[in-house]
């Protein structure tokens, strides 16, 4: 009896013992989870915390058409930091002037960072892609237009020349092109219209070799931005004296060879009047502007006047109502590929609908002879 109770005895004291052990390790455990707990909340911390940077502002004192840094800086504000200070200082200052040749600094305006710049891994990807790492500092990298120091003027500044003809209301506008340039950040500057038969729109023409006006002398300067550097070669574009000439491709416009306005278009409407169920034949002059096509004059003739049957008989017409179109829309490329489908093209050029019954209702007509 006595073996029993000591050996109970002892079980309970191993059990005791057990359970104040891991009583202990359950306190080291939770001690420890703790530990690790605080860590990464001081590792979580520590990552949101804003990255302490300062600034330095280049600026010039006489370029209004450069790159306003204040929009660089503004775009850094938005990043996770916190500027603990901010100085500006003007490119031709002494202070300046030690840092830009401590750093060899060439464009202007500019911002000099330094301070946690490799605090993130975003942060480090934004100054990657916005400056260059000089030192264990970032010099910003400008935009155009800026100051190169280099080459001792404002670069990104492009000039442009229009060339018009005032007295052709209906040719063509070229005016999307500088639009669509500004639209892509390319900061025009000096822009200005001449008429191409001024003594000034002559000498472009000569200097510059320009075919037909409208058209567009844009400086060379425009190389600088990249967008348009990559598009150059498929623009079919010469640069002759520091100037890329654009002429207008789209009728109508003034060929400077034979100094006349191409791609004016005469249409004439042929009619029968006695026909109240027949298609609205003007509906051909909605068709037309699709096309692009510049309507110089209108006439309209029923089928049984003089100059109806003079067209019908001359041309074989047997359908009204019909669209004429004068030879001058063979320009419009394509207008002739679509007129394949609806008329012929006959020996003097014009262009006589063949197949009204696609725009709906027509007669038929009887060619005398």
């Amino acid at each position: 009896m006595e073996k029993k109770d000591n050996l109970l005895n002892r079980i309970l004291y191993i059990g005791l013992a057990l359970a104040v052990l891991f009583s202990i390790v359950n306190i080291f455990l939770i001690q420890e989870r703790k530990e690790k707990l605080a860590e990464a909340r001081e590792v979580i911390k520590e990552q949101l915390r804003p990255a302490e940077l300062e600034v330095i502002k280049l600026t010039l004192t006489n370029c209004n058409n450069c790159y306003d840094i204040e929009k660089g800086l503004e775009e850094l504000k938005k990043q996770n930091i916190n500027i603990t200070k901010e100085e500006s200082l003007f490119f031709d200052s002494t202070r300046a002037k030690e840092l830009i040749t401590k750093y060899n600094i060439k464009k202007f305006p500019t911002l000099i960072i330094s301070g946690e710049i490799n605090k993130s891994e975003q942060l480090t990807k934004y100054f990657t892609n916005v400056g260059e790492i000089i030192d264990n500092i970032i010099i910003y990298k400008p935009q155009l237009p800026h100051y190169d120091d280099i080459l001792k003027k404002v670069i990104g500044l492009v000039p442009i020349i229009n060339i018009v003809d005032s007295s052709c209301k209906d040719c063509a506008s070229l005016a999307d092109i500088p639009r669509g340039l500004k639209l892509a950040g390319i900061v025009i500057t000096d822009e200005k219209s001449v008429d191409y038969n001024s003594k000034e729109g002559q000498d472009l023409i000569k200097e510059f070799g320009v075919r037909q006006v409208p058209a567009i002398l844009i400086s060379k300067e425009i190389d600088n931005y990249e967008i348009f550097k990559q598009e150059l070669p498929n623009l079919n574009l010469t640069e002759k004296k520091g100037f890329y000439a654009v002429h207008s491709v789209i009728p109508p416009y003034r060929d400077l060879n034979t100094d006349s306005v191409v791609g004016l278009v005469d249409i004439i409407l042929l009619i029968d009047n006695s026909c109240i169920d027949c298609y609205n034949v003007n509906v051909n002059k909605q068709v037309l502007k699709r096309f692009g096509i510049a309507i110089n004059s209108e006439k309209t003739y029923d089928i049984n006047s003089k100059e109806g049957a003079e067209l019908k008989n001359k041309y074989k017409i047997t359908k009204v109502p019909i669209l004429i179109v004068s030879p001058e829309a063979k320009i419009y490329a394509n207008f002739v590929r679509a007129w394949n489908n609806v008329g012929t093209i006959e020996k003097d050029s014009w262009f006589i609908m063949r197949k009204p019954e696609i725009l709906g209702e027509y007669k038929d007509v009887e060619i005398e002879g």
